[in-house]
């Protein structure tokens, strides 16, 4: 291994200049190596750099190293990056791939082995899409939505990261409740095919890994370097294919932090980076913690945040900059404001000024007062599943239904959705019989009905009647507030927070007729990316990783908005993705607070609080302290299994069958449920 004065003098040679913590990073060429990477503190710089030090100092063929990352356009920058610092003809030896590409690479040395083609792949989205939309059909008797197809394809994608098994795939009804028939028939269409998806590349890719020695050897004996950016993105078949190509004690470095892990929906797993050192015996873990990006006051709110989690490594983001403001909070009595306020801020911009929020409802209010007013913005391409969603798609129902209150299969879509006590016979006999003479909420309540139906019902026609004439905004709050609607959503469980932007838009608008004109000219309108010259930049968080601006607000910090709220709602997830997003700020970040009843006591509010000294963990240990995200452990019931998380005094593990279990430890382990003993020869925990 080369020494430091050699490190020293090739950087010199380059116009390097790497802190300690980096340099440290760039040196380790040797083992698997975990590099954790606060945000701004320089992780690709140094991982390029380590790219030219392995081929320039060490010796190392640039067609021995691969170096993956999460997406085509990541591997595209930093390929750009090695060739920029040292030259193209040296860039264009060196392999940047997915892990999908390096998969279909994987399947094709298969294939040549075999002298066949396996599967052919379906890469088209649109011909998943109509697959999917007529299995939808055949398994529940409805079409799906776009936002439900938009669902199933993430589910999909979910099921096969995660390596789900039948029981776990079973569960995923609760996402989507046809969701576990729907990907039976779905894999069946694709086999009948021989056709395989993108993450189907990855599942083939694994089981060719596991059962062809050959073309693992094949791989291994190609690359005797691996390297893996972003990686708490990554999700448990991806980590397994490259721990498997690199080999037990192989030369694997990984960069990631599981401090920025947000991709859970797409089966991102950071808790493979915290148990590294269980993983590959022998691993080194080394710290990137200087921020260079933010002022001190972004980066010491943004590090004492994210330590409210619990199942992350103990490190701590330090400010390299000096100086800057502190972090504002805008207070505002109604959500609404928020807009007309940026409005107000995209008509003079001196700086790059970036809204994010967290997900793309939020910004349709503020992108409609922009149109209007002719103010410049940018924006990706929006994703338009809030059309036709199934609240946007009830309430704009009701609203013809107004308009038109004898059509029969309006009224059949909506009618049990006032929670009005109306029977179904009932309902089909109105709709099928009533003349248009006669509104059909009228009809029923002449029928054999319960007074409180006959007097809800007329009630209801009433309704309709007033908010036909009224501002738009009225009309959406008076159904959800007035004629069952709400109470509707409240029974089956569902997110009001579609409402709330449909009323938003409606503010705009002088009668709810107009609002559905106004509906179908912004879905026409986002269907494509915005990209003026200048102007305000729109983005979600999610879109925003890797990218940093020189003033961010974030938009709708809200309870039940940002974060998200339910018991399946992963908090350690919704802190990340908040740390994340006040860590693309460089100069300032300004946040919208609300009354208490609306604003995020979870999120704004603590950014507010006076600054406090948090003290540091005793070193007393007790029984429960060696329950640590890694730590193997044996159940009496369960088996063998891996402590993947720990919360306070909560731990989730997953056993070799494939399920994960909580447990309290505060009252298992003094109760002898969960008692803990060294196993001779290990460290392992016995759970009892």
């Amino acid at each position: 291994m080369p020494s430091a004065e050699v490190l020293a003098g090739f950087l010199r040679a380059h116009g390097l200049q790497l802190n300690a913590q980096q340099q440290a990073a760039a040196g380790a060429v040797e083992g698997p190596v975990l590099l954790l990477a606060v945000p701004g503190s320089g992780k690709t710089t140094v991982l390029v750099t380590r790219l030219g030090y392995l081929v320039q100092c060490c010796n190392v063929r640039p067609e021995e190293i691969l170096t993956m990352t999460y997406t085509v356009a990541a591997t595209r920058d930093m390929r750009n990056r090695f060739s920029s610092l040292f030259g193209e003809e040296l860039g264009s030896r060196m392999e940047f791939r997915t892990i999908n590409g390096v998969s279909a690479r994987i399947i094709r040395a298969y294939e040549q082995r075999m002298g066949r083609t396996a599967f052919s792949l379906l890469s088209s989205e649109a011909e998943q899409t109509a697959l999917l939309r007529v299995l939808y059909f055949r398994c529940k008797g409805e079409y799906p939505t776009d936002a439900e197809l938009k669902q199933a394809r993430t589910l999909i994608a979910y099921a096969k990261n995660q390596m789900l098994g039948k029981e776990e795939l079973d569960l995923l009804w609760k996402e989507l409740d046809c969701f576990p028939a729907l990907y039976r028939a779905y894999q069946q269409a694709l086999r009948n095919a021989r056709q395989m998806d993108y993450d189907d590349q990855m599942v083939y890719a694994l089981r060719i890994l596991r059962q062809v020695p050959e073309i693992l050897h094949e791989f291994q004996a190609r690359y005797h370097y691996f390297c893996v950016d972003e990686a708490q993105d990554t999700s448990r078949i991806q980590h397994a294919i490259v721990s498997l190509l690199a080999g037990a004690g192989g030369n694997l470095f990984l960069v990631g932090d599981e401090d920025q892990s947000i991709y859970g929906f797409r089966a991102a797993c950071p808790d493979m980076l915290l148990h590294f050192e269980a993983d590959h015996p022998g691993a080194k873990v080394l710290f990137l913690e200087q921020n260079y990006r933010s002022t001190p006051q972004i980066v010491e709110a943004a590090d004492r945040f994210i330590r409210q989690n619990v199942s992350r490594r103990d490190k701590h983001m330090q400010p390299v900059r000096s100086g800057g403001a502190a972090i504002r909070q805008i207070p505002l009595n109604r959500r609404e404001r928020q807009y007309t306020y940026l409005l107000e801020v995209a008509r003079d911009l001196p700086e790059n000024t970036a809204v994010l929020y967290r997900d793309h409802d939020s910004a349709l209010p503020l992108i409609d007062l922009l149109e209007r007013n002719g103010v410049p913005y940018r924006a990706k391409q929006t994703d338009g599943t809030f059309f036709s969603s199934r609240i946007v798609r009830d309430i704009t129902d009701i609203i013809r239904f107004a308009q038109s209150p004898w059509d029969g299969a309006l009224f059949r879509r909506i009618y049990y959705k006032f929670c009005a006590g109306i029977p179904k016979a009932v309902a089909e006999r109105a709709a099928a019989h009533n003349p248009t003479a006669e509104p059909l909420l009228l009809a029923v309540a002449d029928d054999d009905v319960s007074p409180y139906t006959r007097r809800q019902c007329r009630m209801l026609q009433t309704h309709l009647q007033n908010l036909r004439t009224e501002k738009a905004n009225r009309a959406v709050y008076r159904i959800v507030a007035f004629m069952g609607y709400g109470d509707y959503l409240d029974q089956c469980g569902a997110d009001k927070s579609r409402a709330e932007i449909l009323e938003a838009l409606g503010a705009q608008e002088p009668d709810p007729l107009r609002l559905l004109e106004r509906l179908d000219e912004l879905q026409a309108l986002l269907r494509q990316p915005k990209s003026e010259a200048r102007g305000l930049i729109l983005s979600t968080v999610h879109s925003s990783k890797g990218l940093e601006y020189d003033r961010v607000f974030l938009l709708d910090v809200i309870d039940g908005v940002f974060p998200k709220e339910g018991e399946d709602v992963d908090r350690d997830e919704e802190r990340r993705l908040f740390y994340v997003a006040m860590t693309r700020a460089r100069n300032e970040l300004a946040v919208f607070t609300f009354p208490p009843e609306k604003t995020s006591s979870a999120f704004s509010q603590f950014l507010f609080r006076p600054k406090r000294r948090i003290p540091r963990k005793s070193k007393k240990k007790t029984a429960a302290d060696s329950f640590l995200p890694g730590t193997p452990v044996q159940h009496s019931a369960y088996g063998a299994g891996r402590i993947l998380a720990r919360e306070g005094d909560r731990v989730r593990i997953r056993f070799s069958s494939g399920s994960e279990r909580v447990f309290s430890l505060a009252a298992a382990v003094p109760n002898g449920l969960l008692s803990l003993r060294q196993e001779s020869g290990g460290n392992a925990a016995k759970a009892d």
